[in-house]
């Protein structure tokens, strides 16, 4: 009687794991084909002795929503550019100059954010680059797994002090990560690189 009983729990436990990887798997898939891309260049340009310049500009299929630029780290306002409610490719250039002092500048850094269309709903991305410096980041967002994962360790970590400080700390959103997608060259394609001579 209680092999009968062991069969239908473990028979039942494999057809869920099925469905569950199934189910993963249509996901990643319908992802990889329905979500709608689009290309962004990001720049800032050192104008002057303290004069700075920023451009962002759109390309490809998507529709970028309620495009901002913003100032991060710096004390005190810089009056930034006027939000832009809808940008999409053919669209102009998003352009802002300002003036820092460099001690000032050494500590700032620059952000665009926008929002767009993602399966069924909508999805934040933005993209910071440090004024002095040429690298460039995108912000990415965590996966729900991942995010209780995380919020499980720093739980544990904060409860019974395991792992240190950076346990304890754990970012449960997301992260920067750099990128090399910076230039108005990228939203060209194959125009922007001459082919081969040979």
């Amino acid at each position: 009687m209680w092999r009968v009983v062991a069969l239908t729990v473990a028979t039942f436990t494999v057809l869920l794991a099925v469905r569950r990887v199934v189910m993963v798997v249509s996901g990643l898939v319908f992802a990889r084909y329905v979500a709608v891309g689009g290309l962004a260049a990001f720049s800032v340009n050192r104008d002057a002795a303290d004069g700075y310049a920023v451009r962002f500009e759109a390309g490809g299929p998507a529709v970028f929503h309620n495009v901002a630029v913003t100032l991060c780290g710096v004390q005190g306002t810089v009056p930034a550019p006027p939000l832009r409610h809808t940008m999409i490719a053919g669209d102009g250039p998003l352009e802002w100059t300002f003036r820092l002092s460099e001690q000032v500048a050494q500590q700032a850094w620059v952000t665009v954010t926008w929002v767009r269309p993602y399966l069924q709903g909508v999805e934040s991305e933005s993209l910071a680059h440090w004024l002095q410096g040429d690298q460039l980041y995108e912000w990415r967002w965590y996966s729900d797994t991942n995010r209780h994962v995380r919020t499980v360790v720093r739980f544990a970590a904060r409860r019974w002090s395991v792992g240190g400080e950076t346990l304890r700390e754990l970012p449960l959103q997301g992260r920067w990560r750099r990128t090399s997608s910076n230039g108005t060259a990228d939203l060209l394609g194959p125009t922007a690189t001459p082919p081969p001579r040979t």
